[in-house]
């Protein structure tokens, strides 16, 4: 009798199977053939459930796609390719898949690839707002202004911008809190700087700034029930709104050339919060 355990482990690799792409009987197939070792159609429609008949249909495709060796008597006896070679197929059928899908999805791309986007863009979730933005920090050519309060600045983020330092982009970090008290530790090689405002009582969450071309903010808003959810906008191209308002706001900080990081008065730096504060409001309102 068969354990309870076995049977779970069994029923998901069947699952897995079938996402596979393998059919329901092809599945159930060679995970009876694995766990006999090798058997006839009779002995694998006895354990897995599959109609004898059904059996030979499935062998016939399995033995198809190089999973199962086929020796002929009477009766005809399945034997399954070892585990790592039935792994390593799949593995290959998928890496071949996806390079053909890439050179497919390739020649959909317009013939003149558009950088300006009209509009501005809107992300909900932090695990949604943490793919666009280590794709922008991915996508980086020259530099990354990145400021980000501590509990959103993953280890996934952390790599992007590790990788991007790597490749010779200039990384300026600021921290989003008062919390972050390491900002300084996350890349030894980065140049951190001031904050833009004094974030206490700001529901600024985030904000990000790639090329001077492509930049995202992001905000907490409420959901009701005391909870709260991460909400992103974001604009690319050298004359979308978003990114004229928030480049000037990185400009009126840090100086059209990176180089000084010295706020001109408290006005200014009062005034910026307030605008981007507003900005927000209006946007996610």
């Amino acid at each position: 009798m068969v354990s309870f355990d076995r049977e779970r482990v069994e029923d998901r690799a069947i699952e897995l199977l079938t996402e596979l792409s393998l059919s329901d009987y092809e599945a159930r197939t060679l995970v009876g053939l694995l766990r006999l070792g090798r058997g006839s159609a009779r002995e694998v429609s006895d354990i897995v459930e599959v109609p004898r008949s059904r059996v030979y249909d499935a062998v016939e495709s399995l033995h198809e796609m190089g999973l199962v060796d086929i020796r002929y008597g009477t009766p005809k006896e399945f034997i399954p390719v070892s585990q790592e070679t039935t792994i390593r197929k799949f593995a290959v059928k998928y890496e071949d898949l996806i390079e053909e899908l890439s050179s497919t999805l390739e020649r959909l791309s317009p013939t003149e690839l558009r950088t300006e986007q009209i509009g501005v863009w809107t992300v909900t979730g932090s695990q949604n707002v943490n793919r666009r933005v280590i794709e922008f920090i991915n996508d980086a050519q020259e530099e990354v202004v990145f400021m980000s309060e501590e509990e959103l600045l993953t280890d996934e983020i952390v790599d992007a911008l590790s990788r991007a330092e790597a490749r010779g982009i200039e990384i300026y970090l600021a921290s989003a809190d008062d919390e972050v008290q390491n900002i300084d530790t996350v890349l030894p090689n980065s140049t951190v700087v001031d904050t833009l405002w004094e974030w206490s009582g700001s529901h600024i969450s985030r904000l990000l700034l790639v090329n001077d071309e492509v930049t995202l903010v992001s905000v907490e808003r409420s959901v009701g029930n005391n909870e709260s959810t991460e909400v992103a906008i974001w604009g690319r191209g050298t004359k979308n709104n978003l990114v004229v308002v928030l480049r000037t706001i990185f400009a009126v900080q840090f100086g059209e050339d990176r180089e000084e990081f010295d706020t001109d008065s408290e006005d200014t730096e009062r005034m910026t919060k307030e605008d981007a504060d507003s900005g927000m409001n209006d946007e996610m309102g």
